[in-house]
């Protein structure tokens, strides 16, 4: 009776549009509850069990969770401020719209959850496991002390500014346009991992392990990728743009319309891939291995190509106009088509 009194109250101020502020509430079971518009300051939850309410257009700042749990509860529009969520558990719980501003989570878990739209951002403790959930649209920025598990989880859209993976911890984990900016991944490994669409912006991913990872239609744009590896990997139609990717590892990869122009590939390693309609223009591929390549209407146009290895290589129509290949070693030159000679002179010309 005294439970169903706190409620009533505390249902009545938000009702009137009243701030709830300097409570504390512990072993509270609340189920089946609509919160709509509340405002929450300066509260304290001890072991409260929220199952199946609707919290929307919520303001929650400064508040502290500890021991919370949260169960096939939807939260819509919600804003949390400053809180701090210790050993919580959200549970078969939607987010729409969700965001949490320089909110601290220590030991806390996503099970089963669905985030449509929202941000974790400036958080400065963000200790956080997220598993068997599905993450639409989510922004993760500007925050610290950062340990985060992904298990069995799905993501859409997932967004990382100035992140260093070797905070986070992936198990049978895919994600469709994951969007890396300015982040760091030195030596991980995405082995096996599904990145279909993802992009890779301004990151040092040195030595990183991506070999039979699934990077369809992938994008690296001015990384540093020295030494990763990225053999049997799906490559179709990826992008490297400025890119470093020196000593890399490509052997066996699916590469077919990828497009690797201008990308620095000095001693890389392509021998077995598939390269059909790859683009490798202006790039500086000396000393790099295609033995064994298949080369299919490949464009190595304008590449130094100097002591490259094509023994063993396959080529129909590919493009080598304007290479510098002093050293190269080729097998049989069949497929490689003739120098396009009325273009050399149109580009000498243009350049006098």
């Amino acid at each position: 009776m005294e439970q169903a009194a706190v409620q009533q109250q505390f249902l009545s101020k938000v009702s009137e549009g009243d701030s709830i502020e300097g409570f504390l509430w512990k072993d509270l079971h609340w189920q089946g509850i609509e919160w709509h518009g509340a405002e929450v300051q300066k509260c304290i939850f001890e072991h409260n069990r929220f199952i199946g309410m609707d919290w929307w257009s919520c303001h929650l700042d400064t508040v502290v969770f500890a021991g919370v749990s949260w169960s096939e509860t939807r939260l819509r529009d919600c804003v949390f401020t400053s809180c701090r969520f210790v050993n919580c558990v959200f549970e078969r719980t939607v987010f729409n719209a969700h965001q949490f501003v320089e909110c601290a989570f220590e030991a806390c878990v996503f099970s089963e959850c669905q985030y449509l739209e929202g941000a974790l951002a400036n958080s400065p403790v963000l200790d956080l496991r997220i598993e068997a959930s599905r993450i639409e649209k989510l922004v993760m920025s500007g925050n610290q002390q950062v340990h985060l598990q992904f298990k069995d989880s799905t993501f859409m859209h997932l967004v990382l500014t100035d992140f260093d993976f070797k905070c986070l911890t992936l198990e049978n984990t895919a994600f469709t346009n994951l969007i890396a900016l300015e982040c760091t991944a030195r030596n991980y490994s995405f082995q096996g991992t599904q990145l279909t669409q993802s992009q890779f912006t301004d990151s040092d991913m040195s030595g990183s392990d991506f070999s039979h990872a699934n990077l369809f239609q992938a994008c690296f744009k001015g990384c540093e990728l020295q030494e990763c590896r990225f053999d049997r990997a799906d490559m179709r139609q990826a992008l490297m743009i400025d890119a470093n990717a020196a000593h890399a590892i490509f052997a066996g990869a699916q590469l077919e319309c990828a497009n690797l122009s201008g990308t620095n590939g000095e001693r890389a390693v392509f021998c077995g891939a598939n390269m059909t309609m790859t683009a490798l223009n202006r790039c500086n591929l000396q000393y790099a291995d295609f033995s064994d390549c298949s080369m299919e209407f490949t464009d190595f146009s304008y590449a130094n190509i100097s002591h490259a290895d094509f023994r063993g290589g396959r080529f129909m129509r590919s493009k080598h106009h304007a290479v510098i290949d002093d050293g190269t070693r080729y097998g049989p030159k069949q497929g490689i088509l003739p120098p396009d000679h009325e273009l050399l002179r149109a580009e000498q010309w243009v350049k006098l």
